[in-house]
């Protein structure tokens, strides 16, 4: 196992190098990977098995397209009912239809999702690279059609398109995510879509989560290795198990021994009626470790849908470190580095702290006067920050012009604040 950007046994995959044309050449948006990676940066810790949260290219195949339901007759507005479903499932009076029925009438609601994402070499150096996951499409109304996937698919993202078949992509923007969650929603234009000739698309059906069965068969639908479309059939091997995130929190998901791979993060682990119960996120690798994978809860899904629709921007304050890491006395002296704090593994772009200056390899000391001293305590810290606040940041940083502290003023931005790619 590559133990790149390995901490407390998560660690973060490098992208593949391609090898085919469009097709595993794509990065492996390993989102939970990436996520759980947020210890780390090259410490070297192996311990335990690895969270993946999945996605890579693009591909969606489906035939005898059938157009959107509802919209003909109804204006399918862009918020998930809190009854199970957006509409009226075409399987609910039929729960022993076959597998084959399932797959065909969910593979409508699934996309594929290709992005060019943003990220740094061994040598931090900025690289561009395609990356790509699956979403769901979740509602419409006259303008847009509006599709959930995993807030790691699109982060650091520069272009976002969809696609739902091996040809046309149409672009996509953001409308909000919340990355606690690791849930985002993009949208695109129905004028778009048409002018694109592409129709052949569903709504999603969104089922009871907390109606699940351990051993009740379900079926992960997604972009899998970048190849196109796919389904992997398996049960509910566990509810309610939890796996960490990068940013300190802690997500409550369904356990699958369908198989959950690279693409298909975003992508809908469906029940045999056809409803969506969960949204496909990370699967655990490591040594001896097989079938393990995890899905958000279609009940957890929905809420935080209907907030993200419905806050246009509820304010969640912002400084910008996509991952960082805790340095102890353990590891200042074991890593050879200049002093406590926290440690900044990669700065996210167009955030408050990047506008400063601050750069990956830099040591937080000091925010506004209050010493930083973990990761928990910085996470926990800037929430309490009102957004648009400027904070003086202590920061140690080596390079070739030796070691230093250095004071950034910083923008605390929001998080949550609607943006193109």
């Amino acid at each position: 196992m590559n133990n790149y950007n390995n901490y407390e046994g998560y660690y973060y995959e490098p992208p593949k190098s391609k090898k085919k044309k469009n097709k595993w050449g794509k990065f492996l948006a390993l989102g939970l990977t990436a996520v759980l990676a947020s210890g780390s940066f090259g410490f070297g810790l192996g311990l335990g098995g690895a969270f993946h949260a999945e996605n890579t290219s693009y591909n969606i195949s489906t035939e005898a397209a059938q157009p959107l339901l509802g919209l003909a007759a109804d204006l399918i507005l862009p918020t998930i009912s809190e009854t199970p479903g957006f509409l009226a499932s075409p399987l609910a009076a039929a729960p022993e239809s076959t597998v084959v029925s399932v797959i065909r009438e969910a593979s409508y609601s699934v996309v594929s999702i290709n992005t060019s994402i943003i990220s740094r070499d061994f040598f931090n150096r900025p690289m561009a690279r395609p990356g790509a996951g699956s979403g769901i499409i979740s509602s419409a109304d006259e303008d847009y059609i509006y599709i959930i996937t995993n807030y790691h698919v699109i982060e650091n993202a520069q272009s976002v398109e969809i696609s739902l078949d091996d040809y046309v992509s149409v672009a996509a923007s953001l409308v909000g995510s919340d990355r606690e969650s690791d849930i985002a929603v993009i949208k695109v234009s129905r004028g778009d879509m048409e002018y694109a000739g592409i129709d052949n698309y569903k709504i999603a059906v969104f089922g009871d989560a907390s109606l699940i069965e351990v051993g009740q068969t379900v079926i992960a639908i997604g972009n899998a290795m970048g190849q196109g479309q796919s389904a992997t059939l398996g049960i509910v091997s566990a509810k309610g198990r939890t796996i960490p995130t990068e940013f300190n929190t802690i997500l409550e998901t369904i356990q699958t021994d369908a198989a959950i791979n690279g693409g298909n993060s975003g992508g809908a682990l469906v029940n045999l009626r056809g409803e969506v119960i969960g949204v496909n996120t990370a699967k655990l690798q490591g040594l001896g470790v097989e079938g393990m994978g995890f899905a958000i809860p279609s009940n957890s899904v929905k809420e935080i849908f209907n907030e993200i629709m419905e806050r246009s921007n509820v304010q969640r304050p912002f400084l910008g470190i996509a991952r960082g890491a805790t340095v102890d006395e353990e590891l200042k002296e074991g890593s050879n580095l200049p002093a406590l704090g926290v440690f900044v593994a990669e700065v996210s772009r167009n955030s408050g702290a990047a506008a400063a200056g601050m750069q990956a390899g830099d040591i937080i000391t000091n925010i506004g006067g209050v010493e930083i001293l973990t990761i928990e305590q910085l996470t926990e810290f800037i929430p309490q920050i009102e957004v648009g606040t400027i904070v003086d940041i202590i920061v140690v940083r080596s390079d070739r012009n030796g070691t230093r502290e250095l004071i950034l003023s910083a923008e605390i931005r929001d998080a949550n604040a609607p943006r193109s790619f």
